[in-house]
């Protein structure tokens, strides 16, 4: 068991070691729930048939999966190539294929979200409405996720070598 000095200090390195505040970590979930309502409550109160109301659903739903999957591929590749530089024979957690897929599906959705807005017959302050809901839910998703990345990787032990 260790003494209470030790135990103090270490829980003290972790305290300090945190990336988000809890503050902060709210208010990136704020921020997601928010940036939904935006988008999802104006596609429901939208006056066009359901069909587009459905399009426009389907696309919200495509932008929050990409935006999350995208921000985890970037991040991962990037913690690839450092610690690859460190060991050579580091395995790489994602393929050049998924990477890809990650980047395409993430360019498709904006893409979908855009073209159908450009073709929207409404007036030019609905379809701005909607531009800017998108490019927010698009927003808080990434901040959202590196948050929740942050946060469960905080919580990890500091190794050995770090404790000494």
């Amino acid at each position: 068991m260790e003494e209470p000095i030790v135990a103090a200090r270490r829980a003290s390195r972790n305290f300090y070691r945190r990336r988000n505040t809890p503050a902060y970590t709210f208010m990136a979930w704020a921020a997601f729930v928010i940036a939904c309502g935006f988008e999802f409550v104006g596609i429901y109160t939208l006056k066009q048939p359901l069909s587009v109301q459905g399009y426009y659903a389907a696309v919200g739903v495509l932008i929050i999966v990409t935006s999350f999957v995208l921000q985890k591929v970037i991040r991962d590749n990037d913690e690839d190539r450092y610690l690859a530089e460190h060991n050579p024979h580091h395995r790489r957690r994602n393929t050049p294929a998924f990477t890809f897929l990650a980047w395409g599906g993430f360019v498709l959705s904006v893409a979908f979200e855009y073209i159908g807005l450009s073709t929207l017959q409404e007036p030019l302050y609905v379809v701005g409405y909607y531009a800017i809901a998108a490019a927010f839910l698009i927003v808080s998703c990434l901040v959202l996720q590196k948050t929740i990345r942050d946060n469960e990787e905080d919580k990890l032990p500091e190794s050995d070598e770090a404790n000494a």
